[in-house]
């Protein structure tokens, strides 16, 4: 494949439609149709579907679509990055994180670098866990932030926090006056849940070997589910770090009775050495992280 097909297929995507895509790149409508049809030879399936009129992506080309985007922002950031440098001298600091961390985390981690550092451009890209090692390992980020450690060779990860899930259910709800949970009172409740075959979803379900545990709504963001609960949705299990964070007035955060290890990891590659300022930013996150594990539960009675 060649960077025009690849082009083409975004704008395509962005459009859906080849006409219009063939005007956003100033070429003409069957050249965008030629380029499509080699980058399908390369890849080996289908991109588009024609109904009726509409020309609507296969669930491949969704996916694929994701990895493309990530590719032109990284080519955009690129650009930023030369503006910066022309500008300051001094390029910027690029951060890759999990969600719970660039939600729940980063805010307060960066005010503390501000407070340090006030003139160095930061830009947050977020993430799975693989994904950040992908961008540490590529030299994308220049220090990453993860909750599981992956395969991808040439990465350190140094542990930064570790907390334990705790429960967490509506303030109304029967169980918030209860001073501990155990895994019998999840029976028969709508759980909103990580997504199936997800590490910390694998470490929450092995305390439930006969589950009764009614999983109506799944979501990878622990900042989602907290959101979900307060509104009624159901009761859940996460990392306190998430709860404490968003403070959310009709959450109420119990203890769990069994342990579930919550670690977040700081991640650096073999290849492209640790600056002092990403290094700088590792301790502000691993200072905030230290801040939310002090902090009160959310709405304990």
């Amino acid at each position: 494949m060649n960077f025009k097909q690849v082009e083409a297929f975004r704008a395509v995507m962005m459009t859906r439609s080849m006409t219009t895509a063939a005007g956003l790149l100033h070429t003409s409508q069957p050249n965008v149709s030629r380029w499509i049809a080699l980058l399908e030879k390369t890849l080996g399936f289908v991109l588009f579907q024609r109904v009726g009129t509409r020309l609507l992506p296969t669930p491949e080309a969704e996916a694929f679509y994701a990895d493309v985007e990530r590719a032109f922002i990284g080519l955009e950031s690129l650009n930023d990055s030369a503006s910066s440098i022309r500008r300051r001298g001094t390029g910027m600091l690029r951060i890759g994180a999990v969600g719970s961390i660039t939600q729940c985390v980063l805010p307060d981690a960066i005010r503390l670098f501000r407070e340090q550092v006030s003139d160095m451009p930061v830009v947050v890209h977020t993430g799975g866990s693989e994904v950040v090692a992908k961008w540490m390992a590529t030299g994308f980020c220049d220090i990453g932030f993860c909750s599981i450690q992956t395969d991808v060779p040439g990465l350190r990860y140094d542990r930064i926090n570790t907390a334990y899930g705790t429960g967490i259910v509506p303030a109304s709800h029967r169980l918030a006056a209860k001073a501990k949970l155990e895994p019998a009172d999840f029976n028969d409740e709508n759980f909103i849940s990580l997504p199936a075959g997800s590490f910390n979803r694998a470490a929450i379900d092995r305390h439930f070997p006969d589950d009764a545990r009614i999983v109506s709504i799944e979501t990878p963001y622990a900042t989602t589910i907290c959101s979900m609960v307060a509104k009624g949705l159901g009761i859940s299990i996460v990392n306190p770090v998430v709860s404490r964070a968003l403070r959310l007035p009709d959450l109420r955060e119990i203890p769990f009775s069994r342990k579930i290890d919550f670690h977040s990891y700081a991640v650096s590659s073999d290849h492209f050495p640790m600056g002092a300022l990403a290094r700088r930013m590792a301790q502000c996150v691993q200072q905030t992280f230290a801040a939310l594990e002090t902090a009160p539960p959310s709405n304990r009675a």
